[in-house]
């Protein structure tokens, strides 16, 4: 929401009021994959998201979105800014009708909760450890050895409390909005997963708009993802403060390498079957 309105800002300032923006929060047209939709048909003619669209009309690509494939921000924005990731942007803009613009929006890395440390994959064996219904996820931690337990997020915390689930793995300010320090002793920094936003522009809207107003958009969308990111990766810093100040212990030596090689056979498979290229391809960015 502050990159859209920093964005709206931006452009509207440099163009002198010929282009306007009305910002909506998240929620008023739907669901995310509504909103992708949205986007398509010209309905909605911008998005502050996350990679869902890519997930919609690309989803060979949508590796960007699954645990162990990212190592961190630096690796993601180059990622989908090169050559190699162009196949995606095509079939977003040929499926999809929208294009992804400025930088990657850093949101943060996921990470653990549970109620022992977390510092390798001998830590997480038979542990029940609330997903969300991904299947992709679900694969990369029966892999690791956890025992993945659907939970919806909305009962996450009384899940955790009864002891339906051992475990968690969230961003830091879903941990902290959860409250999850009350019923979970320790949070492992196990960086498992970079969740990140983009901005996203129905084509024939771009494509529409005289090249002064595409220059002006485009520079306004850079300056506000780029300043998004950089809000986000100074909120992780304070949030994970504010869990810790909580009485959770934190864990920060994890041995985040032995988690991702221990992953790696399903991620492997999940190249093989599902995402374009192979693992190693992509990590060479």
């Amino acid at each position: 929401m502050k990159t859209a309105q920093r964005f709206k800002d931006n452009v509207e300032s440099e163009s002198d009021g010929a282009i306007s923006v009305e910002v909506a929060a998240g929620g008023s047209y739907g669901s995310v994959e509504e909103i992708a939709d949205l986007v398509s048909q010209n309905v909605v003619q911008m998005s502050v998201g996350g990679f869902l669209p890519i997930d919609r009309y690309a989803s060979e690509y949508y590796f960007v979105d699954s645990p162990f494939v990212i190592e961190d921000y630096e690796h993601i924005s180059n990622l989908v800014q090169s050559e190699k990731f162009q196949p995606a942007r095509d079939q977003l803009k040929e499926r999809g009708n929208q294009n992804i613009i400025g930088k990657p929006i850093y949101r943060g890395f996921r990470h653990f909760t549970s109620n022992k440390p977390i510092r390798s994959p001998e830590d997480v064996q038979g542990l029940n450890l609330r997903l969300p219904q991904l299947d992709t996820w679900i694969a990369v931690w029966e892999e690791i050895g956890a025992s993945p337990t659907p939970v919806a997020l909305d009962e996450l915390y009384s899940a955790l409390q009864q002891g339906v689930a051992d475990a968690s793995e969230g961003d830091i300010q879903q941990i902290n909005s959860q409250s999850l320090y009350e019923v979970q002793s320790h949070v492992s920094l196990t960086s498992h997963l970079l969740s990140c936003g983009t901005m996203t522009i129905n084509n024939d809207f771009y494509t529409g708009l005289d090249e002064t107003h595409r220059e002006t958009i485009d520079e306004a969308v850079n300056e506000a993802t780029e300043w998004g990111a950089s809000q986000g990766q100074s909120a992780e810093e304070d949030l994970i403060q504010e869990v810790a100040d909580q009485g959770v212990e934190l864990i920060e030596d994890v041995d985040q390498e032995a988690f991702r090689e221990a992953g790696r056979p399903a991620v492997d498979q999940l190249f093989e079957g599902e995402w374009a290229e192979t693992w190693d391809y992509w990590r060479d960015v």
